[in-house]
């Protein structure tokens, strides 16, 4: 068998510092070390091998009758040495320490398997993770958080709060709410003099209806469809949960283990932002199941949720008419279903009425209701300075102009 020759360091009180570099030569007899400053040599029979260094990266020898040295190379093919495999127990402690290399690597690319993997995870499964979080919130502040929303909300919105109008809201809406699940929220229902076909809904159990939507609804089944939905939004934490999506990793971990301080912070400084979010595609999927049980719950036509999702459908497609420019016509295209505060909208009437289709069809009927409050909404705008009217409209068609030059 050939002899092996590497370069090495021995440690002795001989040396320098106690330390020397020099040759290590292993033969079919010994494990040697040479510098000009001094030799040994460790009989095979009695040689000890291990790894050791930063990452195992050393090969250390020693040997009981040379209690004051120790031999190390950097250079691991000493470890396939065929010389060692002549002695049995010297070959097992050769055959160790390669095993507990390759173990020890394993355990390092595990760790940072996992590094990468459990960021990766939070931020694929983040819905679930907010799942868990949301609901060890308080109400109360979940509640004053909603109301200060709403609060910065009304400061440049007129709301309609006639006597007429608020009672009349209350009568259409009951079942609704009688049939909600209030365990953890009392829901307070507002009318805002807005044009804008849409409502919206904030933490704690607050939901704005606009005046376009209850003026333009035909029937009080399209307007209770939404209530219900707005309400699975706030009973789902949507909102909040949303936000807290956005608060990074640090804060949802610190959450997740009890600690809900930090992400509180975030989601009351980051409130302005629930004025003007839109809900995740999941989200919406999930406000359109939970809304539907509640108005299976209630005994109202589901069918009128349907219905809203149709008037959304048209409203885009009037808008997208009336931009001239093709090009701005295909932006909005592309960006309305992103855009809007209920995206995909025609997948979701498919899966809607795939729901109904399994509906009972027993159903109250709440049009006289629906009625009265339409015509106090009505004569409540009217009553409303135009002026005001005509400022919210020029903005609203500005930001449809933005949106197609972008």
């Amino acid at each position: 068998m050939t002899t092996q020759q590497v370069e090495g360091h021995a440690f002795h009180d001989a040396f320098a510092k106690g330390k020397a570099s020099g040759t290590i030569t292993i033969d079919a007899s010994a494990v040697r070390f040479r510098n000009d400053a001094g030799n040994v040599a460790f009989p095979l029979a009695g040689v000890k091998a291990r790894l050791g260094g930063a990452s195992d990266r050393l090969v250390f020898f020693e040997h009981p009758d040379y209690p004051d040295w120790q031999l190390y190379t950097s250079d691991r093919s000493v470890l396939k040495n065929p010389h060692f495999q002549q002695h049995k127990g010297l070959s097992r402690q050769v055959a160790g320490a390669r095993r507990l290399r390759v173990f020890n690597w394993s355990v390092l690319g595990a760790v940072a398997s996992l590094v990468v993997a459990v960021p990766l995870l939070f931020i694929l499964y983040m819905d679930v993770v907010t799942g868990w979080i949301a609901p060890t919130l308080p109400a109360e502040w979940e509640e004053s958080l909603g109301e200060s929303a709403l609060a910065q909300y009304k400061i440049n919105q007129n709301m309609i709060e006639t006597d007429a109008a608020k009672a009349s809201l209350q009568t259409l809406i009951a079942p609704v709410l009688e049939s909600a699940d209030t365990s953890r929220y009392d829901f307070n229902v507002y009318i805002a003099n807005d044009s804008e076909l849409n409502a919206f809904a904030l933490p704690g159990g607050y939901i704005v209806l606009n005046s376009g939507l209850l003026l333009r609804a035909e029937n009080a089944d399209e307007v209770l469809g939404v209530l219900a939905h707005e309400i699975a939004h706030v009973t789902e934490q949507h909102g909040v949960r949303q936000i807290m999506a956005r608060a990074g990793l640090v804060l949802t971990v610190q959450a997740l283990v009890g600690d809900v301080n930090g992400i509180m912070a975030m989601i009351s400084a980051a409130a302005p932002l629930l004025l003007s979010q839109s809900y995740s595609r999941d989200f919406e999927s999930d406000a359109d199941k939970r809304g539907f049980d509640l108005l299976e719950k209630a005994n109202i036509n589901p069918n009128g949720l349907v219905s809203f999702f149709e008037k959304i459908i048209e409203e885009e497609a009037r808008r997208r008419e009336a931009l001239e420019d093709e090009d701005s016509q295909a932006v909005i295209d592309n960006l309305m279903p992103l855009l809007s505060s209920h995206p995909a909208t025609q997948e979701r009437i498919e899966n809607m009425e795939s729901m109904i289709a399994d509906s009972k069809g027993n159903y109250r009927n709440l049009d006289k209701e629906f009625l009265a409050l339409q015509e106090q909404v009505r004569e409540a705008v009217a009553a409303m300075p135009q002026d005001d009217n005509r400022e919210k409209d020029d903005l609203n068609e500005n930001t449809q102009s933005e949106l197609g030059e972008q």
